[in-house]
């Protein structure tokens, strides 16, 4: 309640350090260091988690559950997927207490002068609404459009394949902000878009229509790939990648028994454990018989899988011949001549960029539009998201990666170079997936380490993973051991990762990481 006031004893802070104090339900995060006691709001902006819970890092609060990071000095934003700073309180010191006062301080007002009076946003996902929220923070003033086919406001796609399945669930609890166009001032126009032209910077829609601006961020994302399963067109078979897509799993899910999930991917492993916490019966099927082996390792991809049937998750290892049903599908059938029962068929095979809407560019092997450290394209153009190929600056490798959180930092860093703040993306990427009630972090990328060094018990999912290449980590994969990872992922962004000999001889992330 604004005017409350909270106090708590200054020797109850750690120096350096941070802790909740609260007055009734009203609550607020103070953190202290040399230059004094600051209070915050106490939840995450993101989706509330308790900060105090958190890892402080150098100059950074991390959010305990997926990482965005706040400057411990102001609050301010500084990674995603959180798209706002921390609300601050004023504070004062009276006798041995800090006293906040629930009366938020006033955020300063920015302005900035950009070049580009006009941009013009290809896509509605996580790279273009991180640009527009950027470069609206940051004080842009000129004309924003956003064009997209889906006509649903900005919605968070990584909760389509958790609690949303878990039971019904109205569709605008995925929604960013519900009136983001207006919020923003941002120009929304539903289509499809055919063309993308570089070098004039010109869009054309389905209708005939072209756009154009100052300045253009192509973030298109990926469809849901579809392989060529006969019978893939039966009612009840489904993709799972837009908002509509999991209103219509769910509708389906109300009125069916079993479900068979081809792929144990992340989005197929998160919808099989959620479609099972509400009563359905399900079955993964997969080519693998350990999923995540090639990506994890063997241990945490077994530990996984036995998680998964302990809650009742089925497995079956092998390829699918056809789908089946008379209209409406009734089973999926195995190369080996096995048959899965099924009410509900959903396909997870993956997901393809984007791009060939993008005129005069070649996507590389990895199907992305390749770009430099500073994702331009073209003059007065970027690339951001699942599209682009870019040279990652954590593994030194050139790499398309399909991150929500990655997505998000591309966004962030094109709204910058729109504003004229130029210079190379050096992000670390980072994603989260929840496993059941077991949450998965990843940071880094590692698509073909040599080594792995394992801390904790895979087996009870309490372990992080180092992933080494050369001698180097440039990856890591926890449950349940946040503190380490968050130093890792940290360390990771500003390239001070011990090497990999001292942290298999156990090396003190946490300590190296609070170093400024």
């Amino acid at each position: 309640m604004p005017g409350t006031e909270i106090r708590l004893a200054l020797d109850s802070i750690p120096m350096g350090g941070m802790k909740e104090g609260s007055a009734g339900e009203d609550k607020v995060l103070f953190v202290r260091d040399a230059d004094g006691v600051r209070a915050f709001q106490a939840k995450c902006p993101h989706l509330g988690a308790p900060l105090a819970k958190g890892e402080i890092c150098g100059g950074r609060l991390y959010c305990p559950w997926h990482k965005a990071a706040f400057a411990v000095g102001d609050g301010s934003l500084e990674e995603p997927p959180a798209l706002d700073g921390l609300t601050r309180y004023p504070v004062r010191i009276e006798g041995g207490e800090a006293v906040a006062t629930l009366t938020p301080e006033e955020a300063p007002r920015r302005t900035a002068e950009a070049a580009a009076e006009s941009v013009l946003v290809v896509g509605s996902g996580a790279a273009a609404v991180a640009c527009v929220k950027t470069l609206r923070r940051e004080g842009f003033s000129g004309t924003v459009t956003m064009v997209g086919r889906e006509a649903h406001p900005p919605y968070d796609r990584t909760k389509l394949s958790k609690q949303f399945l878990a039971k019904p669930t109205p569709p605008e609890k995925t929604l960013i902000e519900p009136d983001f166009a207006k919020v923003h001032g941002v120009e929304r126009v539903t289509a499809e878009v055919v063309r993308v032209d570089p070098a004039t910077r010109v869009v054309t829609l389905a209708d005939g229509r072209t756009l154009t601006a100052d300045a253009l961020l192509v973030a298109t994302g990926s469809r849901a790939a579809m392989p060529d399963f006969p019978g893939r067109d039966l009612d009840g078979v489904f993709t799972l990648r837009s908002l509509d897509d999991a209103v219509r799993i769910s509708e389906a899910a109300a009125g069916g028994k079993r479900v068979v999930v081809i792929g144990a991917g992340f989005i197929g492993l998160e919808a099989a454990a959620f479609l099972t916490k509400r009563g359905l019966s399900v079955t993964v099927l997969a080519r693998e018989e350990v999923p995540f082996a090639k990506r994890f390792g063997e241990a945490v991809g077994a530990a996984l899988k036995q998680y998964h049937a302990g809650n009742g998750v089925k497995f079956e290892a092998g390829s699918v011949a056809r789908i089946v049903g008379d209209g409406s599908v009734a089973a999926v059938e195995t190369e080996d001549g096995r048959s899965l029962p099924a009410d509900l068929v959903l396909i997870g095979a993956g997901a393809k960029p984007e791009t060939g809407i993008v005129a005069g560019v070649t996507p590389d092997e990895s199907g992305g539009l390749p770009v430099g450290g500073d994702l331009r394209l073209a003059d007065g153009v970027w690339i951001a998201g699942d599209i682009a190929a870019f040279p990652e600056a954590t593994s030194g490798l050139h790499a398309r990666i399909e991150h929500w959180r990655l997505a998000q930092q591309h966004g962030t860093h094109v709204a910058h170079a729109i504003l004229g703040r130029g210079g190379a993306f050096s992000g670390a990427p980072f994603f989260w997936s929840n496993q059941g009630d077991k949450r998965l972090d990843y940071g880094g990328y590692a698509p073909d380490f040599d080594r792995i060094v394992l801390q904790g018990d895979a087996a009870a999912l309490d372990f992080i993973a180092f992933y080494v290449k050369d001698g180097r980590a440039t990856a890591a994969c926890s449950i349940g051991r946040n503190p380490a990872f968050t130093a890792f992922l940290h360390l990771l962004g500003e390239d001070r990762l011990p090497s990999a000999a001292e942290i298999e001889a156990g090396a003190d992330l946490r300590a190296l990481a609070k170093r400024a």
